[in-house]
């Protein structure tokens, strides 16, 4: 009887002190399970120094997280390239304090006590959370994770072409360049047709310059065809009357006319007629 009583106080110590959960792995395909309840997640990678010393002190805090009521995570930055630049992870460790989708960055000191401290006293609601677009659960975030897991794929091809198959560094450094130009050429040519489909081009109104210009020529064209017709007419004026030549002694002849046609015999008459009435 004391036997089973010692064998049943043995295997219920650890549940007491809490070493019931252990560190739970975050990858890139179960990082949405930190979105639910409350978490302390470390970023590592096992070539930092740093990090080797804190993992024991994590390994602790695992232990106490049941009567914390939190969960433990870590991350390898080595192999979830996409989870560190979703969080903008810039140095190592990194320790973030989520809450029910709420992100916060732990900045504290980095012992046992401390960081279970800062869960048990909530000094989380202290520390201001991390911008909306920021969050690591946005849209744009899950962009920049993306492009980081896209560069860390490009360095292993990097390093495939250079290993593996003797490429120089110079040629690789061409082909990731053309393939660079290629892949703008296509997705330019991509924007575009989705521009046309989404909002088509509308056939614009003629342009009133146009129109005045057109109607400036069409002024222009009638009167040089008047002037033409003028100019018809002229010719057969000439045509039909002989032409005659035009010298000073006409001009003087035609100023001559002038006062004979008064001493003409029928403006006589009239002045006479006109004394008879007197």
């Amino acid at each position: 009887m004391r036997t089973f009583a010692c064998l049943s106080i043995l295997f219920m110590f650890p549940v007491c002190l809490g070493l019931g959960k252990s560190v739970t792995t975050i990858t890139d395909e179960n990082w949405q399970t930190v979105l639910e309840g409350e978490w302390m997640l470390e970023f590592m990678a096992p070539w930092c120094p740093a990090c080797r010393q804190f993992s024991e002190t994590w390994s602790k805090l695992a232990d106490w997280s049941r009567d914390l009521d939190i969960n433990v995570g870590v991350v390898d930055v080595t192999e979830n390239p996409g989870l560190s630049g979703r969080f903008l992870v810039a140095a190592l460790p990194t320790i973030y304090h989520i809450k029910d989708g709420e992100f916060r960055q732990y900045k504290s000191g980095r012992k046992e006590d401390e960081l279970m401290s800062f869960v048990d006293d909530k000094k989380w609601q202290e520390v201001e959370p991390v911008s909306w677009y920021l969050s690591p659960g946005s849209y744009q975030m899950g962009a920049v994770g993306f492009f980081f897991k896209l560069a860390m794929k490009i360095r292993a091809l990097y390093t495939m072409m250079t290993e593996q198959y003797g490429i120089p560094e110079w040629g690789c450094y061409v082909i990731f360049a053309i393939a660079t130009i290629m892949t703008g050429l296509i997705l330019g040519l991509v924007i575009v047709f989705l521009c046309d489909f989404v909002f088509p081009s509308r056939p614009s109104p003629p342009s009133t310059y146009m129109y005045d210009k057109q109607k400036g020529q069409g002024e222009t064209n009638k009167a040089d065809d008047d002037q033409d017709i003028i100019d018809d007419t002229k010719d057969s004026h000439q045509n039909n009357i002989p032409p005659k030549e035009v010298s000073d002694e006409s001009t003087k002849s035609k100023e001559e006319d002038i006062p004979k046609v008064a001493d003409s015999p029928k403006s006589q008459t009239r002045k006479r007629n006109v004394r008879k009435a007197d």
